[in-house]
């Protein structure tokens, strides 16, 4: 799984790309800035800490 994000600078919006189904799923959620920063800034961390975790397994 790849996680994608995609920003105007003033809104973002998540991703996830499946290479093994050739799949794209797109998270409906817009994360407005500055009124959104707090769960944007957290969404961002858990991806962080999740590929984060993949690499110290490998």
């Amino acid at each position: 799984m790849l996680t994608g994000a995609v920003s105007t600078g003033d809104i973002w919006q998540f991703g996830l790309c499946d290479r093994a189904q050739k799949k794209i799923t797109q998270d409906l959620n817009l994360y407005r800035v500055p009124s959104d920063l707090e769960p944007l800034l957290r969404r961002i961390v858990a991806v962080l800490r999740l590929r984060g975790a993949h690499m110290a397994s490998d």
